[in-house]
């Protein structure tokens, strides 16, 4: 049963598309208008698979929704099988479906599955003709036109993302001049505490411009992507978070505007926006009452709620917006037509089993795919809906060939995507070539005003090595996050050894890895930036004379992970065993943001027992490889492994090795004529280290480089005793002569 509340609102709402809408381009994964409308005319109302409205076919699928830009499509998708397989973007010709370029990437430090590779939704920038993608490994890359790389972060080694096993990682999105992403993140000092936050990036550079953390506890891996809009003569986004809410934050600063909480999970659906309203739904249990899924409209600029359908399971198909008319599909594939200013039900229409990803509402159609391998066409006004056309798509087998993607619609084509295809379908003749797009223009946030409200320092966050050095800027807003511009104020430092000359830090020598902040104060405004200082390699660690009960300052992990202890007769680091949730029970520590690829990384390494026979995995990373000694197998072994949930590559060495016995490991990586060349060895410490290898691994696809760090893995960890602990001394890291 589902219960209506909310006082009655206006009849008079009405969205305006933009002029371009959908039009010429598809730039957002649901459009100009953010949420899944073009305007066009004309549009097919059938189609087949085997000619009819068909002008192009293409054996390239995705996961999420193609973009059309400059006379291209643009997919990301996986791409090769076994050792080869890595994630790929890639540009299809916008006439004829065939591939102008790909850029292809390796999977690595990730528990997410090959068939959950390309979750994330690109973004385009009808400005620069770039194209912005955040990779299931944590990569997040900046693309021209032509597919060169423009710039590259790994959010995992450099900020400590989080991605889960479900494939439910965040999508960029573009404002301005910055590109924006969400990220589930634990790092070092105060971000080291797991949270949803937003990080702002120059979207030319890749500079870091901003971190937001206004989440709260954070329930789960979650990937609603923000919506954008200028309310009240501020920018915001909106977006459904890890925590249960629904907020609104200042685009410029990342400033909370408001918060409302309404799901005990985190939200995975994208908003919509129109007419001072935002509107948001979700599928797990509500705050107030057992009863699953609501849908929810709110004030945008104050976020209190003006209706909601309470047990509309509403969870993963994003709202669509158009002609007085909301309409939202809920996770049994289910298509309501909603009244948005009264949240009144004006009609359902079963479609099919299982929504999954979003429809698109032009010329009063909606082309909408069901999970279970089919496309519906559907035609919908306020008096209801009916089908027009449905096109099922089956393996060779029978079985579906599934649908988690979203149409695109530009220059009178509709784009639809499945997991392992894509189809171009229009009215127009086979054959027929576009005309030249028209380029969309990028908004412009509203200009600042008056008193400055609030100050930023760029970059928020960086690194530098020991001699090297970073330079500043201060940029003042007003009290609505508008951009007053670059101001003069005074910088500090805490933390951090160095010297400020005026806005430039230069690093000290150092054979310790730091981690502080540069404060900046103008009047009464204080704000500070995140910087980490890393010795010149090569560079050791014994931690004698590292603070206690802390890890490493500046290292990748937090303290609830690892921690500096006194530990058989001087200081160690500790990898804790106290938490069962997988998260804590597994670390992954990274001691230095990536390397190119040419250094070996070294550790003496001792594992804890638990009643003789329950023994952690334990061992190191170097460029995204791992050498883990494995104690919860049968019979212990030495195993080289990337992107481990496949594996792609893996490859296993018997070694009889002990617990409650210390060890020295080292592992070794180089790219030799175009082949990565992956060495370890293990040796009782104390003896001495033996010339061969112990295990050696050959990748065809090899990775460019990456961070050194140290990998745990405990077992047997209860509410009332700790699992199999690890310990780790003497962490080296040397380059290759």
């Amino acid at each position: 049963m589902r219960h209506l509340t909310g006082a009655l609102l206006s009849m008079c709402l009405f969205l305006h598309l933009a002029a371009f809408a959908g039009t010429d381009q598809w730039t957002h994964w649901r459009g100009a208008s953010q949420q899944g409308t073009a305007e066009a005319r004309g549009l097919p109302s059938t189609w087949s698979q085997s000619g009819e409205n068909l002008l192009w076919h293409a054996p390239y699928g995705t996961r999420t929704a193609p973009l059309v830009m400059d006379g291209h499509v643009y997919l990301i998708n996986l791409a090769g099988t076994g050792e080869t397989a890595q994630e790929r973007v890639m540009a299809l010709d916008f006439n004829t479906g065939k591939v102008v370029w790909e850029h292809r990437f390796n999977v690595f430090l990730t528990d997410i599955v090959a068939h959950r590779v390309g979750n994330a939704a690109l973004a385009a920038d009808p400005e620069t003709g770039y194209i912005y993608a955040h990779g299931v490994q944590g990569l997040f890359m900046c693309l021209d036109r032509d597919g060169k790389l423009v710039w590259e972060h790994s959010l995992t080694e450099q900020f400590g993302r989080i991605s889960g096993y479900g494939g439910r990682v965040h999508s960029p999105f573009i404002d301005g001049d910055k590109v924006l992403i969400g990220v589930m993140n634990s790092s070092w000092g105060p971000h080291a505490r797991p949270n949803h936050r937003f990080l702002a990036l120059d979207k030319k550079t890749g500079e870091t411009l901003w971190w937001s953390t206004t989440s709260g506890r954070p329930l789960d891996t979650t990937y609603s992507i923000p919506l954008l809009a200028t309310v009240d003569d501020q920018r915001l986004f909106f977006s459904g978070m890890a925590d249960g809410t629904i907020q609104a934050l200042r685009a410029d600063t990342g400033e909370l505007v408001w918060s409302h909480p309404f799901s005990k999970r985190g939200i995975n659906v994208s908003p919509a926006y129109a007419d001072g309203r935002v509107f948001i739904g979700h599928s797990e249990e509500n705050l107030e009452s057992a009863d699953m899924g609501r849908l929810l409209a709110l004030d945008a600029a104050t976020g209190k709620e003006l209706w909601r359908i309470d047990g509309l399971a509403v969870g993963y198909s994003s709202p669509t917006l158009a002609d007085k008319l909301l309409m939202v599909s809920d996770n049994s594939g289910n298509l309501y037509g909603i009244d948005p200013a009264t949240g009144k039900e004006l009609w359902s229409f079963n479609y099919g089993t299982a929504a999954r990803g979003s429809g698109v509402y032009v010329d009063g159609k909606v082309y909408i795919g069901e999970m279970n391998g089919a496309y519906h066409i559907l035609e919908v006004s306020r008096k209801g809906a009916k089908r027009l056309d449905e096109e099922v798509f089956r393996q060779e087998d029978g079985s579906p060939i599934e649908i988690f993607g979203s149409p695109a619609v530009a220059q009178n084509r509709v784009l639809l995507p499945t997991i392992q295809d894509i189809y171009c379908i229009s009215t127009e003749k086979k054959g027929a070539k576009a005309a030249k797009a028209r380029r969309a223009k990028s908004q412009k946030a509203p200009k600042g005003s008056g008193k400055a409200a609030s100050i930023q320092l760029v970059p928020a966050e960086t690194w530098v090595s020991a001699g090297d050095s970073v330079s500043y800027e201060v940029k003042a807003f007003d009290a609505k996050g508008r951009t007053l511009g670059e101001v003069k104020a005074e910088l500090a430092l805490k933390g951090l050894p160095g010297k400020l000359s005026g806005t430039t830090f230069t690093a000290s020598a150092t054979t310790n890895t730091s981690g502080g902040v540069v404060t900046a104060k103008y009047g009464d405004l204080e704000t500070s930036a995140r910087l980490r200082v890393f010795p010149k390699l090569p560079y050791t660690e014994d931690f004698e004379d590292l603070k206690e009960g802390v890890p490493p300052a500046g290292w990748i992990t937090s303290k609830s992970k690892s921690q500096v202890v006194a530990f058989d007769g001087g200081k160690v680091l500790k990898k804790l065993a106290n938490n069962p949730y997988p998260p804590f029970a597994r670390m992954r520590n990274y001691v230095m943001p990536p390397l190119p690829a040419g250094y070996t990384v070294q550790a003496d390494i001792y594992g804890k027992a638990k009643r003789k026979r329950f023994v952690p995995d334990m061992g190191l990373i170097n460029s995204r490889y791992f050498m883990i000694m494995m104690g919860t197998v049968r019979k212990r072994v030495v195993r080289l492994v990337t992107w481990d949930p496949m594996p792609r590559l893996q490859v296993d060495v018997p070694f009889a090795w002990e617990a409650e016995k210390w060890y020295s490991a080292k592992l070794s990586y180089d790219i030799v004529d175009g082949k990565g060349i992956v060495r370890g060895k293990v040796w009782e410490r104390g003896t001495e280290e033996p010339e061969a290898w112990t295990i050696e691994m050959t990748d065809p696809a090899p990775n460019t480089g990456g961070s050194p760090g140290l990998y745990g893995y405990s077992v047997a960890i209860t509410d009332t005793s700790p699992g199999t602990e690890i310990f780790y001394d003497n962490v080296k890291v040397e380059q290759h002569p």
